[in-house]
């Protein structure tokens, strides 16, 4: 049996589909309550932004001036915002659903150890070494999202370029979730190096699907169970080239 289906038919199990609604839950109750207290604010600062280009001076910008005052100007430009809010909380939610399943990886790595991989001897990495690669990645997350900010003037640029910031998140977030339940530090480190290019084509497999609305939230639980196999798998296979 492949890794694909290994993993559907575990995800397909009533505990992990229950596990698998938390994420579009909270997601559900964080944006419900940031429109419930402010979502008059947000819309009507779209509606107030998106066509107001009252301080470009007519006189020094003619026809700058005449262009933003056609009417499918100002309309193509409140699209934009309202489709870029749009996307924004949808990566939004994908960030706040992987690490809401963080918090059950450790009993989905056990679950699938013990059906799958009984022989394996597992190496947590220890709280303080995974706490600093989770500031590490927050930082470095933090940085990259005010360096592509600039970039979202640029056009047809400004459409994925936030993903980058996203996507860093999404993948070192599931790694260390997945691998720190798995591995000691020093063999997380050598695996995930020596295997970059087979764990970002799976994670960025993995983020695309996570941004189909509603159910990409409901995938969350199904990417970690994905991962574990495939963690165990490129673990057991790198120890029996040794």
């Amino acid at each position: 049996m492949n890794t694909l289906s290994k993993s559907l038919k575990d995800f397909f199990r009533l505990k992990f589909l229950l596990l698998s609604t938390f994420p579009f839950l909270v997601s559900f109750i964080v944006f419900g309550a940031f429109f419930l207290y402010s979502g008059n604010e947000f819309i009507n600062f779209l509606n107030s932004n998106g066509g107001n280009f009252t301080d470009i001076d007519p006189d020094i910008h003619p026809i700058i001036n005449y262009i933003l005052t056609l009417a499918f100007v100002k309309w193509a430009v409140i699209t934009f915002f309202y489709l870029f809010g749009t996307f924004l909380m949808l990566l939004i939610s994908v960030a706040i659903a992987v690490i809401v399943i963080g918090f059950f990886t450790p009993y989905i790595v056990k679950s699938i150890r013990d059906e799958y991989y009984p022989k394996y001897i597992t190496s947590e990495i220890g709280f303080t070494k995974v706490l600093w690669m989770y500031l590490k990645t927050a930082t470095i997350f933090i940085f990259l999202i005010f360096v592509t900010i600039p970039l979202l003037i640029v056009p047809g640029v400004n459409l994925f370029i936030f993903n980058i910031p996203f996507y860093y998140l999404f993948h070192n977030i599931l790694l260390i979730d997945v691998g720190s339940n798995i591995e000691s530090y020093e063999r997380f480190k050598e695996l995930t190096k020596k295997e970059k290019k087979s764990f970002v084509t799976v994670t960025l497999i993995c983020y695309i699907l996570s941004l189909i609305p509603i159910l990409g939230l409901f995938l969350q639980v199904f990417f970690v169970i994905y991962l574990t196999h495939f963690f165990f798998e490129k673990s057991i296979q790198n120890i029996q080239r040794v």
